[in-house]
């Protein structure tokens, strides 16, 4: 088993004393390179919290965090810009599209702002993969809800990036375009091999991942190590 994220003693806390949020208080896990893995649980319960700090987009009060390689829980934030710029790769729950941007320059903008040249077999292959072929041309504000979620996955799928991060990728969607959003995040994982780590508090949708590792109060409480495991 070739273990893509390893994380260690990870703890956020926010405020002081009797005041103090344990948003995460001791999280031990370690993340299958190429799985699907959702992290599921209530709302407040550390979901969020945990996937800002595999993102970069925020640091740990004590622990270590290890993606690809990488230390990232030491990073000065000009280094976290580059890792979240060349190793992550992320879908919002409200899409994040740019509203002046066709659905291709959407897709591609990550690699435009690192002046990177898209590979553009993989780009044609990605499209159609997603079923966007014949909606590059089109502006977000033109699509369905579920069609902005797969151009989001595009987007994050673009840079070939080391692990993709969904935050409630389904929350905005209706039941139907939420389940073919979820499939197309498996059938992405498989298809590439690529690393997915999604939150939801939705255990129904969550069958669908390889593991499922519930999080409440800012602890693991069922986190098991066999893929296909279900609560």
């Amino acid at each position: 088993m070739e273990e893509i994220v390893k994380v260690r003693g990870l703890k956020k806390y926010y405020g002081r004393g009797e005041a103090m949020i344990r948003a995460l208080d001791g999280i031990d896990l370690d993340i299958e390179k190429g799985k699907f893995t959702v992290i599921i649980g209530s709302s407040g319960s550390g979901k969020t919290t945990f996937l800002n700090l595999l993102g970069g987009q925020d640091k740990p009060t004590e622990g270590s965090i290890l993606v690809d390689g990488t230390q990232i829980s030491t990073l000065k934030e000009s280094q976290l810009a580059v890792y979240r710029r060349t190793k992550i790769g992320f879908v919002y729950q409200n899409f994040n599209l740019l509203p002046m941007l066709t659905v291709k320059e959407n897709i591609l903008f990550p690699l435009d702002i690192g002046n990177t040249k898209p590979d553009r077999d993989f780009f044609e292959e990605l499209v159609r993969v997603l079923g966007l072929k014949d909606r590059l041309d089109a502006m977000p504000q033109e699509l369905s809800g579920g069609q902005k979620q797969q151009a989001a996955i595009a987007r994050a799928l673009i840079t070939k990036p080391a692990l993709v991060l969904a935050d409630e990728p389904t929350g905005n969607l209706d039941t139907r375009s939420g389940q073919n959003v979820l499939g197309l995040l498996k059938m992405t994982s498989e298809h590439y091999r690529q690393t997915i780590v999604m939150n939801t508090h939705d255990l129904e949708l969550a069958q669908l991942a390889d593991r499922i590792i519930r999080l409440e109060d800012g602890k693991i409480t069922d986190g098991r190590k066999t893929y296909r495991d279900t609560l």
